[in-house]
């Protein structure tokens, strides 16, 4: 009887916690999604216990380097610094096959900082990058086994209909609570633009986990907040196109400089919503400008603001964005991109 496939994930699951971050959502797709579509025999090493259980994050990856031959791996920047070496070792010794899946989009910064990423990289059989840019990057480092794959999550699209957009302008932001992602900026331009029109005129409702480091600063910047910025606290992401589907646009000020492909702009275009984003890190490439969102300078938090007002006073045209939106967002569904991996898997012997 032939026996299934084995393979291994390496990346962060959160534990028994439910943590919402991009890392994390991004590997328990992955997962979920190859056990639906393939046969294979999947082993998860879970760097969740890199500080909370280390004996057990090396049993299990003791176990893993000595029982499979396919290991995909999703790994933040200490995971790339300690994994690496390991992996490009049972490469050597064990004709181990990598399957690198990149989390984030800064990469080719990494390389930059440790030379030997170049060795581990290019031993790889390929390098999974989320964005063209990406792969553009590293190529002139020298790494030329990538191969774009964005952000996928089976999400419903949502219908999108018609309908006449009244006062107040329903905004929301969908990711990680911290200064980074722009949400100081996101709340002064919701009340500088209510205050200059003095009436409320748009809202700011806020979801995601907030960060433990900036907890203290957002408590006081909630505090000091006028009632139409609201936080509504932590939302699945499989719930995400119900909660956010009848905002007018998706706020996006990002500034973090670990940002890759979003999964917050896969989030709003299922949902139908347009998005209004820095000129930040792929932001670009992957929001087409004034047809599904609007791409702002990120110098200044006025930019945002004008952004805003222009939405706003040509909210006739929103219905054409949605229609963008959810037309875009078919690309983002998991199918074709879990086939690509599994056809990866299958080719190598």
């Amino acid at each position: 009887m032939k026996r299934n496939r084995k393979i291994a994930i390496i990346g962060h699951f959160g534990g028994s916690e439910n943590i919402l971050d991009g890392q994390t959502i991004k590997t328990k797709i992955l997962y979920d999604e190859l056990k639906k579509a393939s046969s294979f025999e999947i082993q998860k090493v879970d760097t969740y216990y890199k500080k909370r259980n280390p004996i057990k994050l090396l049993k299990d990856t003791l176990i893993c380097i000595f029982t499979t031959k396919d290991i995909i791996v999703l790994l933040s920047g200490n995971g790339m610094q300690f994994y690496f070496p390991l992996l490009f070792f049972c490469k050597k010794i064990f004709k181990t096959r990598i399957y690198h899946n990149v989390i984030g989009g800064n990469l080719d910064q990494y390389v930059c900082e440790y030379p030997q990423f170049k060795k581990y990289l290019n031993a790889f059989e390929i390098n999974l990058v989320e964005t063209k840019s990406m792969k553009d990057k590293l190529s002139l480092q020298g790494i030329n086994n990538c191969e774009v794959m964005p952000n996928f999550k089976r999400l419903k699209i949502a219908k999108v209909k018609q309908e006449e957009i009244k006062e107040p302008y329903r905004f929301c932001m969908f990711s990680r609570v911290m200064k980074e992602k722009g949400i100081e900026d996101a709340i002064k331009a919701v009340e500088q633009i209510n205050f200059k029109n003095g009436k409320r005129i748009c809202e700011l409702d806020i979801f995601g986990r907030i960060d433990d480091e900036y907890k203290e600063d957002f408590e006081e910047l909630m505090h000091n907040s006028s009632e139409a910025i609201s936080y509504r606290g932590m939302i699945p992401y499989d719930e995400s196109v119900d909660t956010i589907k009848d905002y007018f646009a998706l706020l996006f000020p990002t500034y973090w400089s670990g940002e890759g492909f979003p999964g917050t702009i896969v989030d709003a275009f299922s949902a139908g919503i347009p998005v209004i984003a820095t000129d930040w890190s792929c932001n670009g490439e992957i929001i087409d400008n004034f047809k599904n969102g609007i791409i702002y300078p990120n110098d200044k938090m006025k930019n945002l603001e004008n952004a805003m007002e222009w939405l706003m006073k040509n909210a006739d045209q929103i219905f054409y964005y949605k229609m963008n939106c959810v037309n875009v967002a078919k690309k983002y569904q998991p199918d074709n991109h879990i086939a690509r991996i599994i056809e990866l898997i299958e080719h190598c012997k």
